[in-house]
């Protein structure tokens, strides 16, 4: 399956494209699953840089993080690329940057990781894979491993925790210029995990395969993340 994604900014009232993200995933005979992105985002309303960002992500059958490659240019100049691995106790990533050099990490873990965030807008809808829907607990609290604390990914890559709350908000159709889809919502509940303020983040995608269908972020940011393309096959 494969798509695109358009990024769309209402800060000035008229709604503004200001980025783009093409995506395809692969679902694997042994049951493990592969994202891969290429998103381009414009200077304004995040940060006053250009991003170009390239993502491949792998995870197990329950979406528990295998591995992930995160290459970054800014301003049209390389800024950095890294390859990070998750074993059941601890993470490892092997990352050269213009400015840091060879960097070479290694993050423990209590038990696996449980999602990460390479801030390809579909891996946000990943960490939905950990939601106990069974639980009866309404907002979870998880621990996320990430390649940047920047709002767009434009640092490292390097690893880094956060802490936030996922909300089950129920199944809603909703309609995107893709097409209309029935979709689980989700909300993200951000606030205090990062060093700098970050709005609420609602999410909608596809059932059971966490397959991205919008997302809206308010706050300083307001945009909308919305799915323009979807096709099916190679």
């Amino acid at each position: 399956m494969r798509g695109a994604i358009a990024y769309i900014s209402h800060q000035g009232g008229e709604p503004v494209e200001y980025g783009r993200e093409r995506f395809g995933y692969t679902w694997h005979p042994d049951g493990q699953w592969t994202v891969r992105s290429v998103c381009e985002i414009h200077p304004g309303p995040v940060r006053d840089r250009h991003v170009l960002r390239e993502v491949t992500y792998s995870m197990d059958k329950d979406g528990f993080p295998l591995d992930c490659f995160v290459r970054l240019h800014q301003d049209g100049a390389f800024l950095g690329s890294g390859w990070v691995r998750f074993t059941d106790t601890y993470a490892e990533c092997e990352v050269f940057n213009r400015t840091l050099g060879r960097v070479t990490q290694r993050v423990e873990t209590e038990g696996r990781a449980r999602s990460f965030g390479a801030h390809a807008l579909v891996c946000d809808l990943t960490h939905c894979a950990r939601y106990d829907h069974q639980s009866g607990e309404r907002v979870q609290r998880t621990r996320a491993l990430m390649s940047s604390l920047e709002h767009d990914g434009c640092s490292g890559p390097l690893i880094s925790a956060i802490d936030f709350g996922i909300e089950y908000a129920g199944r809603e159709s909703v309609q995107v210029p893709a097409g209309t889809f029935e979709a689980d919502h989700y909300i993200f509940h951000v606030a205090g995990s990062l060093p700098e303020e970050h709005p609420t983040e609602e999410v909608w995608c596809l059932p059971d395969s966490f397959v991205f269908v919008k997302i809206k972020v308010g706050g300083y940011m307001n945009s909308t993340f919305e799915l323009v393309e979807l096709e099916e096959g190679l």
